[in-house]
């Protein structure tokens, strides 16, 4: 096929990531389905995404648009960074890997919202259907799906102490956060394949095997431009494809599976959007739809951080020998240092015992952080962190326009800790953090607190060190939300409103963001969107 053709298809999914994977694998397991995936960045050939430490290689790389906010105000004006990936895989390539569902309660409350077939017992399935589990048999896990999933190999002194740290401040073990209860301190369960530890991304797990059907064509380094229409109707993509501008047409649907920030910048350079913010960038209005973009949520989160007395963080890493050392026990064995992104023990636990689901994750990080703005991420010292995010926070920002061009990154303001509770939780999670850190099983580890220091004691000081260091989790969401009010984009079948042939397929759907990692619910987004559509052709 040329690459100035003009191409016919039945689906289109646009973006090769985390959601998209699944669609183009799924939708083209019938074989009369002709199937075009566009992703705007390359095959995933680059040999460090499938290190399980990847993400330290690939955020800020060619495989990352490398996204910022807008100065955000309650931090100061610093613009927060915000990986995305730009690779087949999406963000599943260069992520950390972690595996989490979410609370069960988390899906219930979209089906309380008007979104039927959302609520737990409904989504089950299908992280059921995505998910081979190597762990302890249980009627919650899938054993047969494409996504390995597995518990991490590499157990640092430091994650013990985290998870004993936890047991003396009162809270318990839990063996398995994706099972029957989330609560507790956990060992992290990571989308590793089972044999040898490497990245399993969605790109592994669905296209992979796909490669060779003959009605699966699969576009990399090819960035799409608008949707067309024939009146309400969508019927194809512009597509500048390396370079030559293109046009692919679809018989059935289109899937727009290109995250957060980008599945409503499309629909906005396509003229469908909120009339007001479409007239700024002199882009005619095609359909009328005001909660584009809108809704956007977030999980953010700080650290408190320590000098470590013992030699065993991966500040170890920038010693020559002993990185060799643990490149021939990743090698030899797939163990040690380098066989886990440095999050291998967590907590999820509640602020107030009166609460129903827990509203704080908690990291242990072997591994000192710099503060923002420093000119490496790599550790300069022995030390260690616990970090944390606030699970549903109630502040909401919004995805715009900068320009009507489409190669100009969106404009992204998340309005971070715009609200008095999520100011709240934020102290109420550092404090914690503080605690946990005081308790006997860090003692033999335990250094002076570096960041923020011991001076730091009032709300006002806690805020204050908001400004020297916050951190997304990477988790964007609900920009084009799911549900029936004014604000919602897409019904429980993730139609847009309004519009024929056309759904939107990824993390932006998300009501309200669940208290967890956000890949494995939107591979199960796109799970069920799969079972929809082609249930909707029967």
């Amino acid at each position: 096929m040329s690459p100035g053709s003009d191409s016919q298809f039945d689906y289109i999914v646009v973006g090769g990531g985390s959601a998209g994977s699944v669609m183009a694998a799924r939708l083209s397991e019938l074989p009369e389905n002709k199937v075009l995936l566009i992703e705007a960045g390359p095959r995933d050939w680059n040999p460090m995404i499938h290190m399980p430490t990847g993400e330290i290689f690939m955020v800020g790389s060619s495989a990352d648009w490398q996204f910022k906010s807008e100065p955000e105000a309650e931090l100061g004006g610093y613009q927060v960074p915000l990986p995305r990936g730009r690779v087949l895989g999406g963000s599943s390539s260069i992520n950390g890997q972690v595996y989490c569902r979410g609370h069960h309660r988390d899906y219930d409350e979209w089906r309380q919202l008007g979104n039927e077939g959302w609520d737990w017992e409904s989504v089950l399935p299908y992280f059921k259907k995505a998910e081979n589990w190597k762990g302890d048999a249980s009627e919650l896990r899938g054993r047969d799906g494409p996504l390995r999933t597995t518990f991490g190999r590499y157990n640092n002194g430091l994650f013990k102490a985290f998870i004993e740290a936890g047991r003396t401040a009162g809270y318990a073990f839990n063996p398995d956060y994706n099972g029957a209860e989330q609560e507790g301190f956990v060992y992290t369960q990571y989308t590793h394949t089972h044999k040898f530890p490497m990245r399993c991304s969605a790109a592994r797990a669905y296209l992979w095997p796909t490669m060779g059907r003959k009605n699966l064509t699969i576009w990399t380094k090819s960035r799409t431009l608008k949707i067309l229409f024939d009146g309400k109707r969508a019927t194809g993509v512009e597509v500048d494809r390396q370079g030559e501008r293109v046009t692919a047409r679809c018989n059935s649907e289109l899937i727009l599976s290109a995250g957060a920030y980008q599945s409503p910048q499309l629909l906005m350079l396509s003229g469908v959007g909120d009339p007001k913010e479409l007239a700024a960038h002199d882009i005619a209005l095609h359909h009328a739809l005001p909660g584009v973009g809108k809704n956007l949520q977030d999980h953010i989160g700080s650290y408190v951080q320590h000098r470590c007395l013992k030699s065993v963080t991966y500040y170890n890493m920038r010693n020559p020998l002993k990185l060799t050392v643990a490149a021939a026990q990743y090698a030899l064995a797939g163990r040690g240092p380098l066989s886990v992104f440095p999050m291998n023990a967590m907590a999820f636990l509640r602020s107030d015992p009166a609460l129903e689901r827990p509203d704080i994750q908690y990291y242990l990080v072997p591994n000192a952080m710099n503060p923002n703005g420093s000119a490496t991420y790599l550790p300069s010292f022995h030390g260690y962190n616990i970090h944390w995010c606030g699970l549903r926070p109630e502040s909401r920002g919004t995805v715009g326009l900068h320009s009507s061009d489409p190669a100009e990154s969106p404009r992204i303001a998340h309005n971070y800790l715009s609200t008095k509770a999520d100011k709240a939780l934020n102290r109420y999670a550092f404090r914690l953090a503080r605690k946990l850190h005081a308790q006997r099983a860090f003692t033999e580890f335990r250094g002076e607190e570096l960041d923020p220091g011991s001076a730091c004691t009032t709300d006002a000081d806690i805020d204050a060190f908001m400004h020297k260091f916050i951190s997304s989790h990477y988790h964007p969401v609900g920009t084009c939300k799911m549900g029936q009010d004014d604000n919602s984009v897409v019904d429980a079948k993730l139609r847009i409103h309004g519009l024929q042939g056309v759904r939107v397929v990824d993390a932006s759907i998300m009501p309200l963001l669940v208290g967890a990692n956000t890949n494995a619910p939107t591979i199960m987004i796109a799970e069920k969107a799969a079972d929809m559509i082609r249930a909707s052709t029967r």
